[in-house]
């Protein structure tokens, strides 16, 4: 059996063997957060606005757009653990699919090498802890990593679709069409806007008619950005799962939180915070590398993982395509790329191996390495081969 083949059966028994746990979790336990998503497409299927409504197992509101809720109407009267496992099945194989999209985008005629290993690997324990909590990382990772592929091989309507449809699910990928704006890719551009429309208002209207899936798309909005942008550590009781001093929270803007107090000093931090992050996203534009080609975009979805004030860690599966990104400068020679990457790998490995450092922010750090590290090297001139001077015709006698 060749190596590539090897690596590929430890995977599929892994999955099988997490897919397993999966179900367990969803028992009487209730150890998932499927239980919430699918208490948003009751509440639709009743007819009524899904946001904010209580997971009768889990005790967690649901706080998405409306759209995650009315995709699930179809699973919400299923046995608990058959939904699960459904739902593990459809997760694995967007994780599957995202990741090979993404790699297929990057360099599509390279082999794969122990650079593309360690690119995932970087988003391989918080994928792990998605697909056995049941989150909506891998279904991202899916949609934005074909939305790559789609971007790469210009289908530009496929692309805006997934990205349009990722940010219908979850704001996180909505940065995205800052990418497809600066690159002038305007079809794609407009096909997301109006997926997002079709998704968040036409698609919930089946069930909540169009003015009661705006009414819900807005409730989400003023939840997740109005309220947060406001008073970014507010915490009501019974909202446990949006305070930001929970170790397992790596986003660097919650660092800042915990370590400062409401004031200037606070407002001065996390505003520098915001300009050396999008600042960053933004750097390959200005120095006239593709603004919607993947490494940009791959810095685009991570940006939100630095400065949201929740990211947890399984959150961090949308590392994929920017560990790929350097997996890939690395195989050209560039060495900042290999560095970045195994800083990166070494403090997210970390994080997850030794509990009481949780709340140091490692995974947000190596977050923060990958993104200048991938920056660095992304804005760097392609190098120019040198003309071949074709040899003078030679002078008639």
């Amino acid at each position: 059996m060749t190596r590539p083949r090897t690596w590929l059966a430890v995977g599929l028994l892994g999955l099988l063997l997490l897919g397993a746990d999966v179900v367990y979790r969803a028992g009487p336990r209730h150890r998932t957060d499927l239980p919430v998503y699918l208490a948003g497409a009751r509440a639709v299927l009743r007819g009524e606005d899904p946001v904010e409504v209580v997971s009768p197992e889990r005790g967690w509101r649901y706080y998405y757009p409306p759209t995650l809720a009315t995709l699930l109407v179809p699973m919400a009267t299923w046995p608990l653990q058959v939904a699960a496992a459904a739902w593990f099945v459809a997760s694995a194989a967007a994780l599957v699919g995202g990741a090979l999209a993404a790699r297929r985008a990057l360099e599509p005629e390279a082999p794969w090498d122990r650079r593309d290993a360690a690119g995932l690997l970087l988003a391989a324990l918080p994928a792990g802890s998605a697909l056995q909590r049941g989150q909506l990382g891998p279904l991202l990772l899916g949609l934005t990593g074909g939305a790559l592929l789609g971007l790469a091989c210009r289908r530009e309507a496929r692309a805006g679709a997934l990205v349009g449809l990722a940010a219908a699910i979850k704001l996180v990928p909505g940065l995205l069409l800052a990418g497809l704006l600066l690159g002038r890719r305007w079809r794609a551009a407009a096909t997301a806007l109006a997926a997002i429309v079709a998704a968040t208002l036409l698609l919930p209207a089946a069930f909540l008619g169009v003015e009661g899936a705006a009414r819900s798309t807005a409730h989400s909005v003023e939840i997740l950005v109005v309220r947060t942008v406001e008073d970014p550590d507010h915490l009501r009781p019974g909202e446990v799962e949006l305070d930001p001093h929970i170790d397992r929270n790596q986003s660097l803007s919650s660092q800042v939180l915990r370590r400062t107090a409401a004031g200037p000093a606070r407002a001065l931090l996390l505003g520098a915070l915001s300009l050396v992050v999008l600042g960053a996203a933004l750097a390959p534009a200005l120095r006239r590398a593709d603004p919607a080609g993947p490494e940009s975009l791959a810095l685009w979805l991570a940006a939100p993982l630095l400065l949201a004030p929740v990211a947890w860690h399984h959150h961090h599966v949308l590392l994929a395509p920017i560990g790929l990104a350097l997996g890939a400068r690395g195989r050209r020679g560039e060495r900042r790329a290999d560095l970045a990457l195994a800083t990166a790998l070494a403090l997210s490995t970390l994080h997850f191996a030794v509990y009481p450092l949780r709340g140091l922010g490692l995974l947000g750090w190596g977050t923060f390495v990958a993104v200048v590290g991938l920056t660095a090297v992304a804005c760097e001139p392609a190098a120019v081969e040198p003309a071949v001077e074709e040899p003078a015709a030679p002078t008639p006698p």
